[in-house]
């Protein structure tokens, strides 16, 4: 069965902040004692808005406000309508969430392991998503 895409252009406008935040993070992770604290959000946040991709693609609604475990049922509900088996990056996309708060506003610096495991994580629910929702994030520009 194929995904329609309830919204190609809000589509579109998610899959390229994505790819802007995910390419950032990558081109700053060489520097981790200058940069780690921005390429942790940017791994956090290239995931953030691929979800919003996958639901406003398969849904028709992204997720709003600051409450990103209700982004995480939102993802649980397109694999379900999407038919996806595979939720491997259900968790990479949960465990990324639980570190948004850490990352961004903790009173210690975040280590580098778990820096690294952000970009990893990032990585991999970007591989994840571009796999099994592949028909309704790679859009077309109008």
């Amino acid at each position: 069965m194929k995904m329609e895409n309830h919204n190609p252009l809000l589509t579109a406008h998610y899959v390229e902040r994505a790819d802007q935040f995910l390419q950032g993070m990558r081109l700053l992770a060489d520097d981790l004692n200058s940069y780690g604290s921005g390429v942790g959000l940017l791994a956090v946040h290239s995931a953030i808005s691929l979800n919003d991709a996958i639901l406003v693609a398969v849904t028709g609604k992204h997720s709003k406000g600051d409450n990103h475990q209700t982004a995480v049922h939102g993802l649980e509900t397109a694999c379900h309508e999407g038919r996806v088996r595979d939720k491997n990056g259900i968790n990479h996309f949960k465990w990324l969430i639980s570190k948004k708060s850490n990352i961004a506003y903790g009173g210690d610096r975040v280590g580098d392991k778990e820096l690294k495991q952000s970009i990893t994580a990032a990585q991999r629910f970007a591989a994840w998503a571009y796999t099994h929702f592949k028909e309704v994030l790679r859009v077309e520009e109008a």
